[in-house]
């Protein structure tokens, strides 16, 4: 939405930020480092469980300095029980005998979310050092309203800073939106591996039913048979004469007749009757007026029927 030309809003005057764009572009790469952390990196079960107690100590702490803020004494009580009960599980983790002693107290006292400094793991995350370090600190300036974010505006007669087109907002408008996709679709490729096990099954094939109109069941004249030809469609098959059938659809969700046809070896195929909310019509391999199909259902025509995807196709001379 912050950036100009973006399709997704309508803008009278198209305004160039990158100031703002930096706020979100950090937040993207902090979540893509959380994220990796926690549900990408490989490790043993037990620094598994150590980085995610951390993490929720992490944020039990920073609400204790919240509500202490705030002098909600309620509040404070309970969330120091919580951090209490963290740290307890923290103690117990054998994963703790492998970090070195000296960083124990920091750990437990929750001031840390990670057990390795966020570049580490944007590197493990496939975010080259070099450009995670730089990058934050640009960022950073940006979000904290530091000096680096406005010194040097209109410095040389560049128009940075005043929502106008230059070369520096372009630039640094790219870089955040460049930046921002590369960590998207890779962490989208995470999600697609964590999940790949879990994959919807393919929707059940629906029925041929051509080849059940060509193959009709043998019956009495005036004798019926109902055919449950898929999960979603029934059909009804009514011998009327000799070499005469008369068939039935009906979707059974809802047990709604959708369409009903004869055939005959005398007078060929004959539609009858089709549900005008279910099927899409096709003439002549496209789209078609009421008036037109009308036209063409009056005059030599063939049709034929994609129940898979609910369409009814047409055809004409002229076509």
């Amino acid at each position: 939405m912050l950036a100009p030309h973006t399709p997704w809003a309508e803008k009278k005057i198209e305004h160039w930020d990158y100031s703002s764009m930096t706020g979100i572009a950090r937040t993207i790469i902090e979540l893509r480092v959380a994220f990796y952390y926690l549900c990408a990196d490989q490790c043993p079960e037990d620094e598994w469980q150590f980085r995610w107690n951390l993490f929720n100590l992490h944020d039990c702490t920073s609400r204790i300095r919240m509500f202490e803020a705030l002098e909600d004494a309620q509040q404070v009580e309970a969330l120091r029980e919580t951090a209490e009960e963290l740290r307890s599980r923290l103690l117990a983790n054998p994963f703790l005998a492998t970090i070195d002693k000296k960083h124990h107290k920091r750990l437990l006292h929750g001031q840390t979310a990670y057990l390795m400094p966020m570049e580490v793991i944007a590197e493990r995350a496939g975010i080259d050092l070099k450009t995670f370090r730089w990058l934050y600190v640009l960022f950073s300036s940006h979000v904290h309203a530091l000096p680096m974010s406005f010194y040097r505006i209109g410095h040389a007669g560049d128009d940075r800073g005043r929502g106008l087109p230059s070369p520096s907002e372009e630039g640094y408008s790219a870089l955040c939106l460049s930046m921002t996709a590369t960590i998207l679709v890779a962490t989208r490729d995470n999600i697609h591996d964590l999940f790949a096990g879990y994959k919807s099954p393919p929707p059940p094939l629906e029925p041929d039913v051509a080849e059940l109109m060509a193959n009709p069941p043998a019956l009495a004249i005036g004798e019926e048979h109902l055919h449950e030809a898929s999960d979603t469609l029934a059909m009804r098959f009514k011998r009327t004469g000799e070499m005469a059938y008369k068939t039935t659809f009906i979707y059974r969700p809802t047990g709604d007749e959708i369409l009903e046809r004869d055939d005959s070896e005398q007078d060929g195929a004959e539609l009858k009757y089709f549900d005008p909310y279910f099927w899409s019509v096709k003439l002549n391999g496209g789209p078609a007026t009421g008036e037109a199909l009308e036209k063409a259902l009056a005059g030599a025509h063939a049709f034929r029927i994609d129940y898979s995807a609910r369409e009814l196709l047409f055809k004409t001379a002229e076509g």
